[in-house]
């Protein structure tokens, strides 16, 4: 059986994936796309948010975080599968899983840039203390952050590694919507995002985007550090993000299933 996949949003990470799936994954079909400015590379239909979720099994969302209820509600609707990327709009926008209770459908949340969270997801039924994760990046991939913006924060007077935001996942999502979704999914795979510790840092001499996390359990700690080069199309992501799509995409119809 060959699932007929929808791609919403073609930037950076939905092209690499669009990309993957007419090079052909085993049991997939890229059948349309939802992209307001569409490259001329992807000979597929571009559809709306109600279209795509009509004609595909499963929808990919590569959106930016604000976009996501509106792709969500259509989905649900029509109880298809959901891979959301920005599972920061998850902590921002409580309506997204508020509508899934009424749906069949199925949410699914990729590793994304991070590494470890089988670990983290084995620990829970040992009893998690803490989490945090600490990432890095060039100051310039937080142009635009709610946080930056309503700190009046000079990103380019940023000369030495500095710590630009701590708190919670919440809040951490809600100041920098595009920069966080690697902590929104450790919270989700760990103890929530209220308890989730973030720690957001800019570096002028950073390499790229760098994630570290540091779970500690009742009997285990797990302490994962992952360094991506950032995605050239896109500064605020990791080239990983996408990649970590396509993995999820060979995981779900592989014969040998590695969790």
């Amino acid at each position: 059986m060959t699932i007929k996949v929808g791609i919403a949003g073609l930037g950076a990470i939905g092209s690499t994936v669009a990309r993957a799936l007419i090079k052909g994954i085993d049991g997939y079909e890229l059948v349309c796309a939802a992209e307001m400015n569409p490259p001329q590379e992807f000979n597929v239909p571009i559809v709306d948010f109600a279209t795509l979720a009509e004609k595909s099994d499963l929808i990919i969302e590569c959106l930016p975080a604000k976009a996501v209820p509106a792709l969500a509600a259509e989905v649900f609707i029509r109880s298809r599968d959901l891979i959301i990327i920005s599972s920061a709009s998850l902590l921002i926008y409580p309506e997204i899983l508020e509508g899934h209770k009424k749906s069949s459908s199925r949410i699914i949340v990729p590793s994304g840039a991070l590494a470890g969270l089988d670990g983290v997801r084995s620990l829970i039924h040992s009893g998690i203390k803490s989490a945090t994760i600490k990432s890095t990046k060039l100051p310039t991939g937080y142009n635009g952050a709610p946080y930056v913006l309503e700190q009046r924060i000079d990103l380019f007077c940023v000369t030495e590694k500095t710590l630009l935001f701590k708190g919670n996942a919440i809040e951490a999502a809600q100041g920098f919507p595009a920069n966080v979704n690697v902590a929104a999914t450790l919270s989700l795979a760990g103890i929530g995002p209220e308890r989730t510790e973030v720690e957001i840092w800019a570096d002028p001499e950073a390499r790229g985007n760098s994630h570290e996390i540091i779970v500690v359990g009742n009997h285990s700690t797990i302490r994962a550090f992952v360094d991506n080069l950032p995605d050239p199309a896109n500064p605020k992501t990791s080239i990983l993000a996408a990649q970590s799509i396509v993995s999820a995409l060979e995981k779900m119809s592989a014969p040998l299933i590695i969790l």
